[in-house]
């Protein structure tokens, strides 16, 4: 249980902690990334619910983690992995 709530503060983390940081002053140029799509917001949902659910039903922590990193983890990251690999590809031919 204790992972799952560990998994749960990232995830806010990650969203939340920009927004709580502030804006840049004026005399830096911001350099602005362009904005998260639907598409990539829905991914990331996604995954976060992968993890946690597969979290759930295989409490690593009772026992072997293996089957979690193999079925809960691995799937994730080979995903995240082949997408940043696919835009980096898509991004230098054109």
């Amino acid at each position: 249980m204790q992972e799952l709530l560990v998994l749960i503060v990232i995830a806010l983390a990650i969203f939340c902690l920009p927004r709580m940081m502030g804006r840049r002053p004026a005399s830096e140029p911001a350099h602005r990334p362009s904005p998260m799509t639907g598409r990539m917001r829905l991914a990331i949902l996604l995954t976060v619910f992968w993890i946690a659910g597969s979290a759930a039903f295989l409490k690593p922590w009772q026992g072997d983690a293996l089957p979690f990193l193999s079925l809960g983890i691995g799937p994730a990251a080979a995903a995240w992995g082949a997408a940043w690999v696919w835009f980096g590809y898509k991004k230098c031919r054109g």
